[in-house]
């Protein structure tokens, strides 16, 4: 018996090879392209014009497309789109000012330096933080990070500080700085399950309290305040509570004034594992 049977294509069949290369092909194109564009145009949107944007985006747009742009029940992500990912800044402009025909959203009639604001912040969403200009002290955002705001008792960036939460290493390379912006001020919203704080009772009576790391049907995973990762299987715990507030402190609104928080995002902007 032959291993090596021929597989003979007819000319339906080679068509058929043919257009799905070319549809990978113009995909990829059109993904670099975009991508292209982004990091094009990131640099032309003035770090002035995002937070002021952010401000009129709060007063008028959360309520429907939510504080960091995501979505919500009653408007869609601002992160994706055609207009939003694809159209150029006046076509977004022109959404804001005229609204969107057949849908939920409202013509706005705003100043022309204020849509463009507006457009800038958008434009934002679905840049990530590093290739953004980011008003602010980087050193004194460091110095914020290392020391008053004590960030790093909990997060590490290059080897450098605690491990209760998410290594910050790469936080400008992977977020907008809208998400980072949420996360210090609010970050009960911006955290998933992982890094939740909780605790548990093991069988023997033990009480442990940390944040989750993982968990499943069958185990959980788990680090305590001292920075030490626990193993459990789930015949293991008696009780395993898991707190809705955030471990992080929600009070930076408060403890750092509004030139603080400024320099703290410039530098958690930078950190980017291609830096």
């Amino acid at each position: 018996m032959n291993p090596f049977r021929t597989v003979s294509i007819n000319n339906s069949g080679w068509r058929v090879v043919a257009l799905l290369l070319i549809l990978c092909v113009l995909t990829t194109s059109d993904q670099q392209i975009q991508a292209q564009r982004r990091r094009q145009s990131a640099a032309s949107y003035a770090a002035a014009d995002i937070e002021a944007g952010s401000k009129h985006f709060v007063e008028s747009c959360a309520v429907c497309h939510g504080v960091d742009g995501r979505g919500s029940a009653r408007g869609p992500s601002l992160t994706r789109g055609m207009v939003v990912s694809r159209g150029s800044d006046e076509e977004v402009a022109g959404a804001i000012r005229l609204g969107v025909p057949n849908s939920a959203m409202p013509a706005f009639a705003l100043p022309d330096g204020e849509i463009k604001q507006l457009v800038s912040f958008i434009r934002s969403l679905g840049i990530a933080a590093a290739q953004l200009v980011v008003a602010g002290n980087r050193d004194l955002g460091k110095q914020l990070f290392f020391g008053k705001g004590r960030c790093s008792g909990c997060h590490m960036i290059r080897g450098q500080g605690g491990l209760l939460g998410p290594d910050l290493s790469n936080v400008g390379g992977g977020r907008t700085l809208a998400e980072i912006k949420l996360s210090i001020l609010r970050p009960g919203l911006s955290e998933g399950e992982k890094y939740k704080a909780l605790t548990v009772v093991t069988l023997k009576g033990e009480r442990i309290a940390g944040t989750l790391r993982n968990r499943d049907n069958f185990s959980l995973q788990m680090m305590d305040a001292q920075g030490n990762l626990h193993f459990f299987s789930s015949e293991e715990l008696r009780e395993v509570v898991l707190q809705e507030k955030s471990v992080m402190p929600e009070n930076y609104g408060k403890l750092l004034s509004e030139t603080e928080r400024q320099n703290l995002l410039a530098f958690l902007s930078r950190q980017t594992v291609e830096e």
